[in-house]
């Protein structure tokens, strides 16, 4: 998923389906039907557990399942897009591997790095014991709801969790921005008023500037004697995205 913004270090990783690889979901539903490649049937062996993720890259799908068995589940938010046919998916492993940030690659590896899910509780697990087996205090983040207060195959305790913002409806974005921390926030708001200044430039408030700037020639052009004078050129009307706004603000951090 190219687009995706989501990558977490700290997120638990996904694994390639080897059982399965006809997957039906419909673009504003919710249900997931996934298929035996060999006859069309339902698959009998999968085991996604509540919260497990299931994402698709090809189907732009990234979501978290409610329930169901087998090949019939029912997601928490609704797919995005729709897919009918062979695809390869990932999902929540299924074993007492610990692994997060993995350097697979997507459609190629069979395990990939975890990602944050739109809309979607995350869990946050602690571990005397690292990925390799190692004395560690160590912490990853796994949708997979716990049971009796411990992670469903790791059997780490769960400490706490979170949810995420849902998806945004801006063309190319599968996940809103979390809520910021006041460092975040601060160059936020500054790159609103420096956003639109020349590579290089310190000015420190560009956009302003240039707003005031036409203010004062759309006054001077109106106060002239009988609107003799020749109106202000029309400015930039550039739509900026928030992403543009972090980029532009402090330009020291």
């Amino acid at each position: 998923m190219s687009n995706v913004l989501n990558k977490a270090k700290t997120m638990r990783n996904l694994k390639l389906t080897t059982s399965a690889g006809i997957c039906y979901f419909t673009a504003g539903r919710r249900l997931l039907e996934i298929r035996l490649p060999s006859d069309g049937s339902l698959c009998t062996d999968l085991d996604l557990k509540p919260g497990a993720t299931f994402y698709c890259d090809s189907g732009d799908a990234l979501v978290t399942i409610q329930g169901g068995s087998g090949g019939s589940y029912i997601t928490d938010q609704p797919f995005a897009a729709s897919v009918s046919g062979g695809v390869w998916f990932y999902y929540s492993q299924d074993n007492s591997d610990r692994g997060r940030n993995s350097s697979g690659t997507v459609d190629s590896s069979s395990i990939i790095a975890g990602m944050l899910i739109p809309d979607a509780v995350h869990y946050i697990y602690a571990s005397p014991l690292d990925d390799a087996g190692n004395p560690d205090y160590y912490v990853y983040v796994d949708t997979l709801q716990p049971e009796r207060g411990v992670h469903p195959y790791t059997r780490d305790i769960s400490i706490g969790s979170f949810k995420t913002v849902p998806r945004t409806v801006t063309t190319g974005k599968n996940t809103g921005r979390p809520i910021m921390d006041l460092p975040t926030r601060i160059r936020n708001l500054e790159g609103v008023f420096r956003t639109g200044r020349s590579a290089g430039s310190s000015a420190q408030d560009d956009r302003l500037a240039k707003l005031v700037t036409r203010l004062a020639n759309l006054e001077t052009w109106a106060n002239s004697t009988g609107h003799f004078g020749t109106p202000p050129a029309v400015g930039s009307t550039t739509t900026y995205l928030e992403d543009d706004f972090i980029q532009a603000g402090d330009p020291t951090s």
